[in-house]
Order: C-alpha cells, then sequence, then structure tokens
C-alpha cells in the first residue's frame, strides 16, 4: 500500500512479538520446563536485536528519519513477507495460550531463523539506500563499518597503546565483523563469510578452522596478546565442522572469534582484478621506522590449518578481508575485494621526476577472489623481516 514504509512494517513486526511475549508472560509458569524459558529467551533477543539494528543501523546513511520514511520496492517487500510470518509465528503463541500444553521446541528454532532473517532484511534496507547515495562503487557498507574501526586503531603508535588496549581493540574489529555478517563451512573444506549487507562471499578454500588472531612477525614491536609469545589458539576445529547455511543464524553458524572468549562482544551483533599495480612505487613521506606503518604491513597473515592435510597455511586474515570487500555484480555471489594498503600509495609519472604525485586509484571490481588478492599482498606487502637475527632470511 502507498501508506507503507519501512518504518511502518518494522512497527507490525514489534507489535507481532510484543504480542507473543505477552501471551508467554500470561501464562501459568509453575509447570513451565527448559523449553519455555529458552522460548522466552529467543522472542526477547529477537525484539532486542530487532531494536538495536533499527537503532542503530540508521546511522550509516544519514539518520533514524531518512531510513524510516524509506520506500524502496525490495525492502518494502522483504518487510512485507516477514510481516506476515512474525504475525502467522505470533498466532501460535496465542493459541498455545489458549490450548495449554508444553511449548514445542521446534518454535525456537523458527524464532531464531525469523530473527536471523529480520536482521539481514534491515542490512539490506540500508544498503539499498546507501547505494543510491553513493556515485562510484567502492566498499560495501558493512565492510565500510568494519574498515573504519580499523582505520581509527592504525592511526594510533604501536607505542602509545598498551595490551589491554589492544586486546579491546581486537575485540571491537571482531564484534564489527560479526555485526556485518556470518561464517558458514562452504563445502566440505571451504570456509565462507556471507555478508549481511550486500548477501557477497569471501571464500577461504581448504581451511579447517578461522584463525582469529592475525600472525606477528616482529616480536620487538608486535602485539602477541595475552599469552605473550605463545600461540594463540585458534577458533574450535570441532564447533566449525558442523556450521550450516547463514539463514540459521546465530544458531549454527560461528561468530568470528567464537572460542576465543569473545562470545560476549561477538554476540552484541568470476572474473574482476586489480590491474597496474606492478608500476607503483611507494613514495609516500615515511620514515623506515615508522613502526605503525610497518606492523600494518605484517598484519594481513594469519595462521591457518588445512582441512585436508592439517598442515599450516598463511591465509587472509579474516577482518582484513571483510573490510575491504565490493559488493558483487548482481549476476555474481562472490564479493570483489580492494587492496587496504594500495589505498596508502602515491605514484610520479615515469621519466618526470618533478611531477607531482598522484595517488594510487584501484580498479573499482577490486581482486576477483582471496586468493587473487592474497597473490598481490605477497608480491607487494610481502612481511619484512624482522632485523633481530643475523641469520639468512632464506635459509
Amino acid at each position: 500500500m502507498s501508506h507503507e514504509t519501512v518504518g511502518t512494517l518494522l512497527a507490525v513486526i514489534a507489535n507481532s512479538l510484543n504480542d507473543a511475549l505477552r501471551a508467554m508472560m500470561l501464562a501459568d509458569k509453575r509447570a513451565w520446563a527448559r523449553d519455555e524459558f529458552e522460548q522466552l529467551r529467543q522472542l526477547e533477543e529477537t525484539l532486542d536485536l530487532a531494536k538495536k539494528d533499527f537503532q542503530e543501523l540508521p546511522a550509516l546513511v544519514n539518520g533514524q528519519l531518512y531510513y524510516e520514511n524509506d520506500r524502496t520496492g525490495e525492502s518494502l517487500e522483504d518487510l512485507r513477507v516477514l510481516c506476515t510470518r512474525f504475525e502467522l509465528h505470533a498466532r501460535t503463541f496465542k493459541d498455545w495460550l489458549r490450548m495449554g500444553g508444553p511449548v514445542d521446541p521446534t518454535w525456537a528454532i523458527e524464532t531464531k531463523k525469523l530473527r536471523r532473517e529480520l536482521h539481514r532484511a534491515q542490512c539490506r534496507a540500508v544498503k539499498r539506500i546507501h547505494a543510491t547515495q553513493q556515485q562510484t562503487r567502492g566498499r560495501c557498507l558493512g565492510a565500510q563499518h568494519v574498515y573504519k574501526i580499523q582505520q581509527q586503531q592504525k592511526r594510533q603508535p604501536l607505542d602509545a597503546v598498551d595490551q589491554q588496549q589492544r586486546e579491546q581493540q581486537r575485540l571491537e574489529e571482531t564484534a564489527a565483523c560479526n555485526q556485518t555478517g556470518a561464517f558458514e563451512r562452504f563445502g566440505d573444506t571451504d570456509v565462507a563469510f556471507v555478508c549481511d549487507f550486500c548477501d557477497g562471499y569471501i571464500v577461504w578454500e581448504d581451511l579447517r578452522e578461522m584463525p582469529a588472531t592475525r600472525t606477528y612477525l616482529d616480536d620487538a614491536s608486535a602485539y602477541q596478546g595475552p599469552g605473550g609469545g605463545d600461540e594463540l589458539e585458534p577458533m574450535s576445529a570441532t564447533a566449525i565442522g558442523h556450521l550450516a547455511p547463514a539463514s540459521t543464524w546465530p544458531s549454527q553458524t560461528m561468530p568470528f572469534g567464537a572460542g576465543m572468549g569473545l562470545d560476549s562482544l561477538a554476540n552484541g551483533t568470476p572474473s574482476r582484478k586489480s590491474t597496474g599495480t606492478a608500476t607503483i612505487t611507494d613514495v609516500s613521506p615515511r620514515d623506515s621506522t615508522d613502526d605503525s606503518y610497518a606492523a600494518a604491513q605484517r598484519q594481513w597473515q594469519a595462521l591457518g590449518y588445512s582441512k585436508i592435510t592439517g598442515a599450516e597455511k598463511p591465509i587472509v586474515f579474516a577482518p582484513l578481508a571483510i573490510a575491504n570487500h565490493i559488493p558483487p555484480d548482481s549476476r555474481d555471489w562472490q564479493a570483489g575485494l580492494l587492496c587496504p594498503f594500495c589505498d596508502d600509495y602515491y605514484y610520479v609519472e615515469q621519466g618526470d621526476p618533478d611531477a607531482d604525485q598522484i595517488k594510487y586509484v584501484q580498479n573499482e571490481n577490486g581482486f576477483e577472489d582471496l586468493g587473487a588478492l592474497k597473490e598481490h599482498l605477497e608480491w607487494y606487502h610481502a612481511p619484512m623481516v624482522s632485523t633481530g637475527s643475523s641469520s639468512c632470511s632464506v635459509m
């Protein structure tokens, strides 16, 4: 109908959730068992997340009023379908209150599924508003959220951040990733991140589990986590081995950092290649002792383990890939990827050393997949060998 907006449809969904909660609260709780309390908790969490998204997501697109009055056709259609499903779900609890008896455990599963789909619908609605405001193709809206957090952390010199602050930064980065999308097992051996905003996939091939920390090579300046120089345990291989499609989040998909003590923050909610990088020269006015920049160059790697052989393998650190992905084309499913370090490069025209510096502009389509980005990073942003040892770095 012509008067429908994103805000009015979300209000209908909120009313359905309140009706379901009211039915649960009016029931006789003396005979309640685990299933009843779990169902009540799932309904409360669904309503809380819906409110949280409604309050926080509009900040990404110039305010809540603009988002609340949005009438984009695709967004309204998604929410209309959810309005019907939430209304039917609420009617289930009204009938249960009238008929009595125990709660069906499958209702809680349906509640979690609806919560996931409502979250994704709100993310996509915000993404469509953002797309109308963009003149050129760039990072996904969800990627921008993670990217901004990383840039804020990058501005702080390493010697000005203590271990506790760096751990807090890692938690914030982890939470931002989990608010952007979810991980799932992709086939038998791969792991994929599915973005809630653009529905793009980022695929890590042959990976047993997703590492939750970077690989630091310079012991003198790099942060090693709470365990000092000890290797940090990656996410549980057993847990991620049971991942299901992202449509069942959050009950069966793995939030980034799970198993690493990050769950409290984590629950807070085809062919495209970059070209021309071979001719780039970094002429930015950086001193060779710039620890923050050197550390940034080293922090794109994480240590993973092969699903097939169990051998160690370097991979692109998940938050770095998430923060730099591009929405896929309309007929594609895999997100393109930008290089975060090439944004800092300037170059001069060959043969004219007196010419002004020109900021390098990446191919707007980015790299076609994670393998292409990793190859670029290995060639142009390889980790620097520590100078603390006199041994040959090759031998």
